[in-house]
């Protein structure tokens, strides 16, 4: 194959999801070349530093205040002359972000195949998430390869009308990615910042237990974004033998309803700025309860074992609330506290959730591409029942 298949990444969840396979690509020797748009800069260029990773092209199309219609346009204008110089066999997209849509966009428009990472993720309504469920659901149009997490990612493909045999169910590269920092975590490759250091070991000699807060959705903006930090502020005088983190995304929205509910001012509530991703893995690993409105982070705390609030009205994710590890609480004031209540009066053991997989996903996946593009003889298909469910 003189072509090379190229992976795109834009954000944070992007890089974390998608650089375990890029690695994989580059280990079997495959021609790979890494695309960051940078629809986001500081949080995507964090883990490509954590990963060691340079890409090849940087399309830089983040602006201040930027919408969602110059992201889509500058990825879709800007990937269209990169695709034409490099010829790509093959685009490798993940999940639901809006680099993901117009990357996988521009490939259709060029008669480029698409490999769908994260693929079946579904809530049925459009508006929630906002925009990932029309982007995830639109590239399943676009893709010619499906990689889904978990079973129930398959059944929703398939009912969609996606061939049987252009569907792998192969776990989610989130834990893969989970594993690789929790490696360079414990052999000191990579260490915390000494703040983060201080203030877990304030919480540890007052022994207190953490619980990780973490909310940026569009569709939670308004009256659903001040009524988490509501509730937040509520359990922290509640529970004075918690310690609340909430790692401030870089949104204007969530840092005014910060300010607005003066969250910051609360004993019990340590408000701190986003967060690298191994420092994240670091507090979750410590949590005894995550509250999120994030998606990714509801797959990473039950690999953790730690049971999840999550504070939205819908999940794609609703595996993690059959195995026991989450409830779903909505936006509403009371919901949500009541929620966190129910989870906190009944900590007990850590119980280690393996639905999204076992760390083998990107494998699989470069193993399912190599067989496709390159014919190669070693390939074992992985169908639904290799997975641990």
């Amino acid at each position: 194959m003189k072509s090379p298949i190229v992976v795109v990444v834009g954000t944070r969840p992007d890089a974390i999801k998608l650089l375990p396979v890029y690695a994989a690509l580059k280990q079997q020797r495959i021609p790979t070349l890494l695309c960051a748009t940078h629809q986001h800069v500081q949080m995507l260029d964090q883990v490509l530093q954590l990963f060691n990773t340079t890409p090849d092209m940087s399309l830089n199309v983040m602006v201040a205040g930027q919408s969602l219609a110059h992201v889509t346009a500058a990825v879709l204008q800007r990937i269209h002359s990169f695709y034409e110089e490099v010829r790509p066999a093959l685009v490798v997209v993940q999940g639901d972000t809006t680099t993901s849509f117009a990357a996988a966009l521009a490939a259709f428009y060029q008669g480029i195949p698409v490999a769908h990472i994260e693929a079946g993720l579904r809530t049925y309504d459009k508006q929630s998430p906002f925009p990932e469920e029309l982007n995830r659901t639109t590239i399943a149009q676009l893709a010619q390869y499906h990689f889904a997490p978990t079973p129930l990612n398959v059944a929703a493909l398939l009912q969609e009308g996606v061939a049987h045999n252009k569907i792998y169910c192969v776990g989610n590269t989130v834990v893969d990615a989970l594993q690789h920092v929790q490696k360079l975590l414990r052999s000191g490759e990579v260490t915390i910042s000494p703040q983060l250091q201080v203030l877990l070991d304030r919480a540890a000699a007052e022994r207190k237990k953490i619980v990780l807060v973490t909310t940026h959705r569009r569709e939670s903006f308004g009256s659903g974004l001040l009524a988490i930090m509501q509730a937040i502020k509520f359990l922290a005088e509640e529970y004075p033998d918690h310690l609340f983190i909430l790692p401030m995304h870089l949104n204007p929205v969530v840092r005014s309803a910060i300010d607005a509910t003066h969250l910051q001012d609360i004993a019990g509530v340590v408000c701190v700025e986003p967060l690298p991703y191994h420092e994240l893995v670091t507090v979750l690993e410590r949590a005894v309860l995550v509250m999120t409105d994030s998606g990714g982070i509801q797959e990473e705390a039950a690999c953790l074992g730690r049971k999840v609030v999550v504070m939205r009205e819908k999940t794609e994710r609703v595996e993690l609330l059959w195995d026991g590890m989450g409830v779903l609480s909505g936006t509403a004031l009371e919901n949500i506290i009541q929620a966190a209540r129910i989870i906190l009066q009944q900590q007990g053991p850590h119980k280690y959730c393996h639905v999204y997989g076992d760390g083998q996903a990107s494998q699989r996946i470069v193993a399912q591409l190599k067989q496709s593009l390159l014919g190669a003889a070693t390939f074992k298909e992985h169908s639904i029942g290799d997975l641990p469910v």
